[in-house]
């Protein structure tokens, strides 16, 4: 965009990503205004005079001034994610740019960041209003030794006093030193060296994967919600024991070893192998579903819930399904049997299953009527 052209609307934006303002200088966001914009600056950099982000703003309200005094339209602002980052924070900047954006009606926007996380905001402005501009603050220091020195001990101490760094900088060494030290005492040092392995590789795959969050889902959830994944962990047990033994058990038949040597059998020896996998797996199948479902049943019937009778209908068409699949599986093994019995099971469970579900609608409606009488 030609700069020359002067668009109509310009919005300076200070980005905060990791929410210092809100942290250390207890102001709520977003900020819109050159007065607010420095008295905010100022309350950041007298709570941290080694706040980077303070300079940035300072850096937004010198650009706005620049901007005014020749002839732009512009307004300064300063919006802010979460300590935490991550997209929580990605998606508190977008909404608080909206607000921005509501109240400023602008056509475009001027970046002024300290430069580290630029290519993490630019797709969240992006995707919300035009960026004319990137205006990066890198603070001056001085070149000699001692102050080189000063920074290093500065990041190294936010390594050991701030909580978010210091659970991995001296929680994990600490750990593995303290198991290190104890299996030494007991001349165990292959052992140490083994449970160190592994002790470091968990810490890496949780941290790497960020696993931290399904224990937060995990704490959050509910009774009902933990006895919800330990029957369907159980369901899914029993149906892979089925299948792998079932498996098993057909891999030993000689048709599966000529299939094997000759891929085209398959049309000849696949219906057999195909049956005797569901007649050997159809017991344990049904087993886990009905766990399932019975489970299901009962702790919508304890909560009270109307899914108690959806629970009810799914494990009626399992009985009545186990027969002609059974019949299903003999007619795979042996071709030349009538399929007539399989007719004749499939609609006899067709009918009782109608019955059963047009008596429980029946007897839901009753109740629906009584309970708006009452």
């Amino acid at each position: 965009m030609d700069i020359e052209k002067k668009p109509s609307r310009l919005i300076v934006l200070g980005i905060d990503r990791d929410d210092d303002v809100g942290i250390k200088a207890k102001a709520k966001t977003p900020i819109i205004g050159r007065a607010d914009c420095i008295a905010v600056a100022t309350k950041l950099v007298m709570a941290d005079p080694e706040e980077a982000d303070a300079n940035a703003i300072f850096a937004a309200v010198k650009q706005y001034d620049e901007l005014v005094s020749k002839g732009y339209e512009c307004e300064v602002a300063v919006i802010t994610g979460l300590h935490e980052g991550g997209i929580e924070a990605d998606q508190k900047l977008r909404k608080e740019l909206t607000d921005v954006i509501s109240k400023f009606d602008a056509k475009a926007t001027i970046l002024v960041s300290d430069g580290f996380e630029d290519r993490e905001i630019l797709p969240v402005l992006m995707s919300t209003i035009p960026v004319l501009s990137i205006k990066r603050v890198i603070i001056k220091h001085s070149r000699s030794v001692e102050e080189s020195y000063a920074i290093f001990w500065r990041y190294l101490r936010m390594l050991v006093t701030e909580r978010r760094y210091s659970k991995f900088s001296l929680g994990i060494p600490g750990l593995l030193l303290l198991t290190m030290g104890l299996l030494n005492l007991f001349n165990l040092v292959q052992l140490a060296t083994q449970i160190i392995s592994i002790i470091l590789g968990i810490a890496l795959i949780t941290w790497g994967f960020d696993l931290t969050k399904y224990a937060t889902f995990l704490r959050r959830m509910r009774m009902s919600s933990y006895i919800r994944l330990f029957y369907t962990i159980t369901t899914l047990l029993v149906i892979s024991v089925a299948f792998f033994q079932s498996f098993v058990g057909v891999s030993k038949m000689p048709e599966y070893g000529e299939i094997v040597a000759d891929p085209s059998l398959i049309f000849r020896h696949g219906p057999l192998l195909l049956g005797s996998f569901i007649r050997d797996s159809l017991p344990l199948t049904w087993i886990g579903l009905s766990i399932y479902l019975g489970s299901s049943m009962a702790l919508h019937w304890v909560r009270k819930s109307v899914r108690v009778w959806r629970d009810l209908f799914a494990l009626v068409i399992l009985v009545f399904l186990y027969i002609p699949l059974q019949e299903f599986s003999r007619i795979l093994i042996n071709p030349t049997q009538s399929p007539f019995t399989l007719i004749s099971q499939l609609l006899l469970g067709l009918m009782i299953t109608f019955i059963v579900v047009s008596m429980a609608y029946n007897y839901i409606q009753s109740h629906k009527k009584v309970e708006l009488v009452e």
